[in-house]
């Protein structure tokens, strides 16, 4: 079994890596996925948390968290890519 660390340390590694991603990318689309990062790493620490002090409360939580996730991924992702510009072939 991995020790509650390595999860804590994969989640604030998870954590900054989607921060950075969403203030250093210029394309929208790698910036949504870059806040889904952000939304991964906290989802992993909330059941890390949950698993250490056994309570079923944080599970839910996560689960709450991981649903709002999902639709704000399915709500701007059609925006994003329908706003993004088309490129027309050269000549």
């Amino acid at each position: 079994m991995i020790p509650v660390t390595h999860a804590f340390y994969l989640a604030t590694g998870l954590l900054l890596v989607g921060l950075a991603g969403a203030l250093l990318l210029r394309p929208r689309l790698q910036r949504l996925l870059a806040l889904q990062l952000i939304f991964l790493g906290a989802h992993l620490a909330l059941v890390t948390a949950a698993r250490i002090w056994a309570l079923h409360d944080g599970h839910a939580f996560a689960l709450v968290t991981a649903a709002l996730a999902l639709t704000q991924l399915a709500i701007t992702a059609p925006l994003a890519l329908h706003l993004l510009p088309t490129r027309r072939p050269g000549p």
